[in-house]
């Protein structure tokens, strides 16, 4: 498996490379503008190069892009709606010109509108996003934890969406592991990982999963509580983290983590706990 962090964009993204390269980081994640705001500023040539340049001298193999916090793609609300689709197409773009590998998004939250019409919403958003922009940087759906009306807590409605959407080689799944503890899934037990992986593969395939987060979670199994904290430290424990990143199902693939931070050693520790729970020269 391919470790890496959620790095800040605050020294541009040319630096966030060099800082996850710092943090020995093997992947990376990152916004691509304010995560708390709906305005971007201009995406220069010159940005891009320099961004495309570092990251090829760097060790850093996989390279993802999370949308930022505000959108929903799920609302039922027309102007918010708009809204989002244009967000995500916005940031989409930054991701493609980038040459980030996936773009990650959350499918949101239905409000007052049954969930299969809120599926059906976020299916047309991306269909829309995909149709407008081409680009070989996959488009991810992320579980979320299932709280409220939030979609996407139970891990088939991510079938659901990408069913509606169509697109299977240009589309797949993030799993976040406390999003899907806080939903109610065990994440504890050999059989509890064993079934997560089977209930993926038959939501969705395997072979579109791409990316995990890997979260450990303050709140209790089914909490519905999207509250990370650091690997082996939460409800889920260090066990829960070596079953499953041993399973071999889930053999290369990519690990971001999106542990809380202080200071570069909480990110260095937390590297270092869940590179040392890989056994048997799983990768």
């Amino acid at each position: 498996m391919l470790f890496g962090l959620h790095v800040s964009i605050g020294k541009g993204f040319a630096g966030a490379v060099q800082a996850a390269e710092k943090l020995t980081c093997e992947s990376v994640q990152i916004f691509v503008g304010n995560p708390r705001g709906w305005a971007r500023k201009p995406l220069d040539e010159k940005t891009v190069t320099k961004f495309k340049q570092v990251l090829k001298d760097s060790v850093i193999r996989k390279v993802a892009v999370h949308l930022s916090y505000l959108p929903n793609p799920a609302s039922p609300k027309t102007e918010l709606y708009e809204k989002s689709v244009l967000a995500m197409a916005e940031d989409y773009q930054r991701a493609v010109r980038l040459g980030a590998d996936y773009f990650v998004v959350h499918p949101g939250a239905a409000g007052a509108q049954e969930k299969e019409e809120a599926i059906l919403r976020v299916a047309k958003g991306i269909k829309t996003v995909l149709s407008e922009i081409r680009g070989e940087t996959l488009f991810l759906l992320e579980n979320q934890a299932g709280g409220g009306s939030e979609l996407a807590g139970d891990l088939k409605e991510l079938g659901y969406i990408l069913e509606a959407v169509g697109e299977e080689d240009r589309t797949g799944i993030c799993f976040d592991t406390c999003h899907a503890f806080a939903a109610g899934y065990q994440l504890r037990t050999e059989e509890g990982v064993e079934e997560i992986i089977s209930e993926l593969d038959r939501a969705v395939g395997l072979k579109r999963l791409h990316l995990l987060h890997l979260n450990d979670s303050i709140g209790e199994r089914g909490s519905h509580r999207d509250h990370h904290t650091h690997i082996g430290e939460g409800q889920i424990g260090r066990e829960g983290f070596k079953l499953l990143i041993n399973d071999p199902a889930l053999t290369g693939k990519v690990g971001v983590l999106e542990t809380p931070r202080s200071s570069d050693q909480d990110d260095l520790q937390n590297l270092q706990v869940i590179r040392g729970l890989l056994t048997g020269g799983q990768r």
